[in-house]
């Protein structure tokens, strides 16, 4: 985990590189305390930074931009490669030779012998920037869910990149006038999603996307796209013996999977299933000396309570941290200042964060993405059930929904009428259901600087054109996975991963998201959507589990289960 940025120049150097290298790395120092290392050649017409947090082979021969043996091609990289060992071994097969034990290495050897395509065989989080000073090419990619942030400033004669618009912005490669689109996307969903960003001038890289110029032309593709777990494929279903004994074996395998580092590995710890999950799945791979960890505000809460009581029951070295409403009102400024884009969420994760960090661990498990993988939040049960009850009703819904409308509170009139005005569309209904602000709430908000007709329907355009890329369907689904990649793709991946990655690195901490993986993702979906009686309270998470949870964790699912996530640190 680190962070990352660069500067390519196609044709004159680059104007002050080593001050701009320097403003780079300081503004990413947060993200990585255990070293600073900075690659500019004598043409100095290429400049990449890397900001170190030592996670695998912490030592001096993992430290980057890491090289070919011969010089040719170099790389930053931010993230995990979890199997790293595995594709190192393939690789050695073919005739690679390594001289680390990192999982950048491995990296660096795999995308030179297969390009942007091999990026489908790797399991992790990862944001890199490849350089090959041969054919004078810049490769950039992020991973398949976007767990690690990429933001790319592309410009006539030179392209940067960065893991924080904030380094952009400090180095001056962009300006600090924000990006109209950007601003309504935030006010549309509560987030800016991808890849629009608050920042004119930049854009985010999208997940499984990579970004590849030569001599300054730029072409784009994608190695892996998530939607297609979600789509149903043919054939009966699996029997439900049968598919919980997978999901369990997926899950087991996945929190293994993530546990691997050369530093201890903590767990973010609260009251509700999902990282009790991945405690029970952690004591089940075998890990020992787990350490866990609970935030609870003002009082002792129910889930302090419970988080306790798990963390009892499985022996962990527990950490508790307290706060009141002066701790955060004290600390806000430094939060906000680490926000880097504007979110309606994240407080939670940084106080977490803080605490874990405070204890000297690098690396924590984290149960972000389990209401999205096993269907946790209301919405699976309300879209579904609201658009059959639309669908039945047929040509009396007009007639009907005015009557409905009208005995609604005040506050959900306005998302009312918009659901009785979607026409059967799911995206609409979505919009309903988790959007920050409606269409018509937005007309009546607006500023001028938005309002000028350019300026508006430019940035609709552009938000409309984020919303097709990022919502749309890949293929046939079920009315359950059409949620869960709804809920995937936009709450999940454009808010709760980006605010969660911001805070723990404001601490130089590295999260780990053992539910957002694709293979057990493909281990549960589509298939959970033939088994709605799996659906309920996460009814699938639990039956997984080879060591159950005790009574008072279960008693927190149905309360889980009913409350929109505030935060994503510990689920």
């Amino acid at each position: 985990m680190c962070g990352i940025a660069g500067v390519v120049s196609w044709d004159r150097p680059i104007a002050e590189p080593a001050r701009v290298a320097r403003v780079l790395a300081d503004a990413l120092a947060h993200r990585g305390p255990d070293g600073r290392a900075t690659w500019i050649p004598p043409s100095e017409d290429v400049l990449l930074v890397h900001r170190r947090l030592a996670i695998i082979d912490p030592g001096p021969d993992g430290a980057q931009p890491m090289a070919t043996p011969d010089g040719r091609h170099r790389i930053v990289f931010n993230g995990e490669v979890y199997n790293y060992r595995e594709l190192r071994r393939d690789l050695e097969a073919g005739g690679e030779r390594f001289s680390t034990a990192s999982d950048t290495e491995v990296l660096l050897r795999l995308i030179v012998r297969g390009g942007p395509a091999a990026l489908a065989r790797v399991r992790g989080m990862f944001a890199f920037a490849w350089w090959d000073a041969e054919d004078r090419t810049l490769l950039v990619a992020r991973d398949r869910f976007g767990i690690k942030p990429l933001y790319v400033a592309p410009a006539p004669h030179q392209i940067a990149f960065a893991s924080e618009l904030g380094a952009l912005r400090a180095s001056g490669i962009v300006a600090g006038e924000p990006s109209p689109a950007g601003v309504l996307g935030f006010l549309t969903w509560g987030s800016v999603i991808p890849p629009l960003t608050w920042q004119r001038g930049a854009e985010t890289l999208p997940p499984g996307a990579w970004w590849r110029w030569r001599g300054g032309a730029g072409d784009r593709g994608v190695f892996a796209d998530a939607r297609d777990a979600y789509r149903s494929g043919p054939g009966p279903a699996q029997s439900d013996r049968d598919y919980r004994a997978a999901a369990r074996h997926a899950v087991r395998e996945s929190v293994r999977a993530h546990l691997v580092a050369d530093v201890p590995v903590g767990v973010f710890l609260s009251g509700g299933i999902d990282s009790g999950a991945i405690v029970s799945a952690a004591a089940s791979a075998g890990a020992s000396n787990l350490q866990t960890f609970t935030v609870g505000f003002d009082d002792v809460t129910s889930e302090v309570e419970r988080a306790r009581s798990v963390a009892t029951e499985f022996g962990t070295r527990h950490h508790e941290l307290r706060l009141d409403a002066s701790h955060v009102a004290a600390d806000l400024p430094k939060i906000l200042t680490r926000l880097d884009q504007p979110t309606i969420d994240a407080v939670n994760s940084y106080y977490v964060a803080q605490a874990v960090a405070a204890a000297g661990i690098k690396a924590v498990l984290s149960g972000a993405g389990g209401d999205e993988l096993f269907g946790g939040y209301p919405s699976f049960v309300r879209l579904p059930r609201a658009m059959a009850a639309k669908r039945a009703l047929g040509p009396l819904w007009p007639l009907v929904s005015p009557l409905t409308g009208a005995l609604m509170p005040a506050r959900l009139q306005a998302r009312w009428r918009h659901f009785a005005m979607t026409n059967g569309s799911l995206v609409e209904s979505y919009r309903v259901q988790r959007g920050f602000l409606l269409p018509e709430e937005l007309d009546g908000l607006a500023g001028p600087a938005l309002r000028d007709s350019a300026v508006w329907r430019q940035a609709h355009s552009e938000v409309a054109a984020a919303e097709r890329t990022l919502l749309a369907a890949s293929g046939a689904e079920t009315p359950q996975a059409s949620v869960a990649r709804l809920e995937s793709r936009l709450y999940l991946e454009s808010q709760l991963l980006r605010d969660l990655d911001v805070m723990s690195m404001a601490h130089g901490l590295e999260v780990r998201v053992p539910f957002v993986d694709h293979e057990l993702l493909g281990a549960v979906w589509p298939e959970l959507g033939r088994h709605p009686s799996l659906l309920r309270h996460k009814r699938l998470l639990f039956d997984t589990l080879e060591r159950r949870l005790a009574v008072c964790a279960l008693d927190g699912r149905r309360a889980g289960a009913n409350r929109a996530r505030r935060s994503a640190p510990a689920g």
